[in-house]
């Protein structure tokens, strides 16, 4: 059996993405299904936020749409000048060498961007990961990546390349879709981001950049088989995803008066918060938002452990040493867990 299978869809819609996401997940957890690689498109202009920021807006504003991510890290762009990638494993050391089967969350980009550089080369740009979420040219950001690992421990990367629509663009598309300014983003220009056609000085078509991408993976992870999309996935995914849009994921971490003690920090990713509701002494509820990556049941345990004890020092460093230090869970873009423990007595 070929170590990865790969389905190329030219169009997708940014719920039936989810869905699908969703699905393979368990599919490849339970082993009813090879690992994954899925090259796509999402339709339209999208604004793509991560798991964990706060947005109560519409999810449509000037030909603008927002979608939220499984996983987490900055705001980006995705659908009409941007190409996906999504790589779907069993857990995180799937695929990799005997050498890596200790991998820690931190490595994790590291071994699976591998891939995407290799597609890159093949496209005459030699790029660089040079660490947390960005592939790099001259120093310029071409592509974000994120992870998540589920409650099964299987493993979503995801890749946003843009191609003709870059992060510059993002600034602009942000000020339409977020006007209250829900959303954190550094201001980009030309001399800290980047697109592919700028650096190649041509168009590139969906099909050979998919193309690449697979011969990329392939190079870095074995035998690849491309097939079909079946008509089961599809309908599905678009199960699946409507279900997540009927449950109000897109807006499902907002803003909220309720509660009434804030902190925030700067990670290596951009801005990190808490917000709690305090009273009496203690942390009634925890919401972590921003821009870090960090797995789904990690976040949660963490905000459910805070609330499991009085708030002062030794029971936050406790919560968290508990939820992180064995490194099943993660939290990706403060650096020690201290700092983390840091940003939380902030709210005292």
């Amino acid at each position: 059996m070929p170590a990865l299978d790969a389905i190329i869809i030219p169009t997708l819609a940014p719920f039936d993405l989810l869905g699908l996401e969703l699905a393979m997940l368990e599919r490849v957890a339970q082993r009813a299904a090879s690992p994954l690689l899925i090259a796509y498109t999402l339709a339209g202009r999208v604004v793509s936020i991560g798991r964990y920021h706060l947005y109560g807006g519409a999810p449509e504003r000037g030909g603008i749409n927002v979608m939220r991510r499984l996983t987490g890290g900055r705001v980006v762009g995705a659908g009409e000048g941007w190409i996906g990638a999504a790589l779907i494993l069993p857990n995180r050391t799937a695929l990799l060498p005997e050498r890596d089967a200790h991998l820690t969350p931190e490595q994790v980009m590291n071994r699976y961007a591998r891939g995407l550089l290799s597609a890159l080369e093949r496209c005459n740009l030699k790029c660089f990961y040079p660490g947390r979420d960005a592939i790099t040219f001259n120093r310029r950001e071409l592509a974000m990546c994120a992870f998540e690992t589920d409650g099964q421990a299987a493993m979503l990367f995801e890749v946003a390349l843009a191609i003709n629509r870059g992060m510059e663009e993002l600034v602009h598309e942000l000020e339409c879709v977020d006007p209250e300014g829900q959303l954190p983003s550094a201001m980009y220009g030309p001399e800290i981001a980047t697109k592919l056609v700028r650096e190649i000085d041509r168009d590139v078509s969906f099909e050979q950049l998919a193309g690449a991408l697979v011969d990329g993976y392939r190079d870095q992870l074995g035998e690849v088989r491309v097939r079909d999309f079946s008509s089961d996935e599809a309908a599905e995914g678009a199960h699946r995803g409507a279900a997540l849009e009927e449950s109000g994921w897109l807006t499902n971490r907002v803003p909220d008066a309720s509660l009434n003690r804030a902190a925030r920090t700067s990670g290596q990713l951009g801005a990190v918060e808490a917000h709690a509701a305090l009273r009496d002494g203690r942390i009634e509820r925890l919401v972590m938002s921003g821009d870090f990556i960090a797995n789904s049941p990690g976040v949660a345990a963490f905000e459910r452990e805070i609330r499991a004890g009085t708030f002062d020092l030794p029971s936050v460093s406790r919560a968290a040493l508990k939820t992180f230090a064995s490194g099943d869970n993660y939290f990706l873009a403060l650096g020690d867990l201290t700092n983390l423990v840091q940003l939380v007595m902030k709210l005292a």
